[in-house]
């Protein structure tokens, strides 16, 4: 934002097996360095076995990954229409009734996406208000006006006029009466309300700060349980002070009485007066002696609960952090849980008989114990070799590495060969007894069984080499470049991709009759140049950086490297999660095969190869 900055407020009933309401905030920063901020409303209705606030969670993260990876040359609104789509494919498999509303604000405009007719927003600009209807759209954002995402139910309940009134609103004071209102509802899961008002940013340092803290913390489900009980418990009871007033007003009364009297030379009056002036002070100074001490003492308690729900939701955020690991990254995982550990001890310090934070407790305590069971994998070094080896192949069931220089075959350090290959290979693959190297902008082929080196043809820009059926395959940039081979060498038949799709620089091909690639968090899969609907599910937690692969057509799995939680994802392909292995190593690694009986991984790193069972 620009000129205005936001002041955001949300609230949450409890969720229920059925329906759950989310509200989330966070700070956006765009590849292009610049900042927004999300704002999304959205509920889940009709569930049944699905863990919703879980849910809730993965569309929050889905969404703002999407905004956070968008392509700007389009603009900001098709960005934020994109994260819509993307949530709508994501929910369309699990049959739930989801509205939402997502609002990025932008450069002092609001960019929207809606979906469902659940999650409604209106703009309050006193004495105007609007109703958006549209699903996707934007608008500038005005000093002084109100954005109200809210749920159907939550604009059936409560009165939003007083947001049509021209007059300053205490937003604070309003979430304190609704979430008052709201804990006695029985059935509150479907209730949620994101409410954001745009003000001047000079307007006091403060509300920057409120700002600040606001955006960069993400909202979790049920926001009552985790703000209001707490309050119900810490918050000190609001003293009236009507008796105290009426006292004063009537001890002003006698004051000007005897002072009329006075005009009057009634000598009496003064004695009266002295008495009086003196009990008024007195009054005076009560009330001011209770005011100041109802203030410190509010600000005292405030504090306590500020602190409170600080490290409570510290303490969850971590707690679900480490879940979320707990299959890619155990040893991480468990180093998460020992922080959310002692976030969870310094709330219960504050507030010690809080029922939501100790079963959080007792949460965390039984996965520090389930972690200390589990095990990692264990490698053993098979061979070296005198340079960092970068790809790994199998010929004829032996091991084949390829290093800068070198092409070395055997499955144990008896039997290991070595020939000559090509200066500065990047890449190798195997096929019918000849290995195919990468080398710069060039491609050569070598005969494993005679050792003669023969130079195939020049391809800029390409990343690495698989063969299949004796095409050769190359990925570079946004397409598959496809070799066949001819009479006297090979051609390029075309751009194998009936589309162009954006890879890393660091991808990897795998192909088994399908072609395989990753890319970031992704793993792509192609057939016939035409990509297939293909995601990863049943995975707890979001996957890190994907490189090297390796499936064939033998495997029934594909085996894939994740760097950023050092694992090997094994995933059916049909894109379900099997199983992960986890070792520091694979952070490491340059490249993975596995035998065809699946029992066995190798692993390239630096100049060595590992090897590991898989049983």
């Amino acid at each position: 934002m620009r000129d205005l900055s936001l002041k955001i407020e949300k609230i949450t009933g409890l969720a229920s097996k059925q329906s759950a309401c989310g509200i989330f905030t966070k700070r956006i920063t765009l590849l292009d360095g610049t900042v927004g901020i999300i704002v999304n409303c959205v509920l889940i209705s009709d569930g049944k076995d699905d863990d919703l606030q879980t849910l809730l969670k993965d569309i929050f993260e889905l969404s703002t990954k999407k905004l956070e990876s968008a392509n700007l040359s389009e603009g900001i609104l098709e960005a934020v229409r994109l994260a819509g789509d993307a949530t709508q494919n994501y929910l369309r498999s699990k049959n739930l009734e989801v509205s939402f509303a997502y609002t990025f604000f932008y450069h002092d405009v609001s960019y929207i996406a809606r979906y469902g007719s659940k999650v409604k927003i209106i703009v309050f600009g006193p004495p105007k208000e609007v109703e958006i209807t549209f699903d996707s759209g934007s608008g500038p954002v005005k000093e002084g006006q109100i954005i109200l995402a809210a749920t159907e139910k939550f604009l059936e309940k409560y009165d939003v006029n007083v947001f049509r009134q021209e007059a300053e609103i205490d937003l604070e004071e309003i979430i304190d009466g609704l979430a008052t209102e709201i804990s006695g509802e029985k059935d509150q899961s479907e209730i949620g309300a994101a409410f954001i008002l745009a003000k001047k940013e000079t307007e006091t340092k403060e509300a920057g700060v409120e700002q600040e803290i606001s955006v960069e913390t993400e909202s979790a489900v049920g926001d009552i349980e985790v703000e209001d009980k707490h309050a119900a418990s810490m918050r000190t009871p609001i003293i009236k002070f009507d008796k105290l007033t009426s006292l004063t007003s009537s001890f002003l009364k006698a004051l000007f009485g005897e002072l009329k009297k006075l005009k009057r030379g009634d000598i009496g009056a003064i004695f009266r007066l002295r008495r009086n002036i003196a009990l008024a002070i007195g009054v005076i100074v009560l009330i001011l002696i209770i005011s100041v001490a109802f203030t410190i003492r509010q600000k005292i308690q405030k504090e306590k609960l500020g602190k409170f729900n600080l490290h409570l939701s510290q303490a969850s955020g971590k707690y679900s952090e480490a879940q979320a690991l707990l299959e890619l990254n155990r040893s991480k995982a468990r180093e998460i849980l020992s922080e959310a550990d002692k976030e969870i001890k310094m709330a219960l310090s504050i507030n010690a008989s809080e029922e939501k934070a100790n079963n959080l407790q007792v949460d965390i305590t039984s996965k520090l114990k389930e972690t200390e069971n589990l095990a990692n994998v264990n490698f053993s070094v098979l061979f070296e070799a005198d340079s960092p080896i970068n790809s790994l192949a199998f010929s004829n069931k032996k091991l084949v590495a390829f290093s800068k220089d070198k092409i070395l075959i055997g499955s144990s350090k008896e039997d290991l060969s070595k020939i000559d290959g090509v200066k500065n290979t990047t890449s190798g693959f195997v096929f019918s007894d000849s290995a195919f190297l990468l080398s710069g902008a060039k491609v050569f082929k070598v005969d494993l069984k005679t050792d003669k080196i023969q130079e195939l043809f020049n391809f800029e820009g390409a990343g690495d080499i698989s063969v299949f059926l004796g095409n050769i395959y190359l990925s570079a940039g946004s397409q598959i470049a496809k070799f066949v081979p001819v009479e006297n060498g090979y051609i390029k038949s075309s751009d194998y991709l009936t589309e162009k799709t954006e890879f890393s620089a660091s991808s990897r091909l795998a192909i088994d009759g399908s072609v395989w690639v990753t890319s970031d968090s992704k793993v792509f899969k192609f057939l016939r140049g035409t990509k297939q609907d293909f995601e990863i599910s049943g995975l707890s937690g979001a996957t890190g950086q994907l490189e090297s692969i390796y499936t064939n057509s033998t495997l029934g799995n594909i085996y894939v490297i994740d760097k950023t939680n050092s694992a090997l994802l094994v995933l059916g392909k049909d894109g379900v999660y099997q199983k992960a292995y986890q070792s520091p190593e694979f952070a490491k690694a340059s490249d993975v095969v596995v035998t065809d009986d699946e029992s066995t991984m190798y692993l390239a790193i630096e100049n060595k190869i590992l090897e590991a069972s898989l049983k």
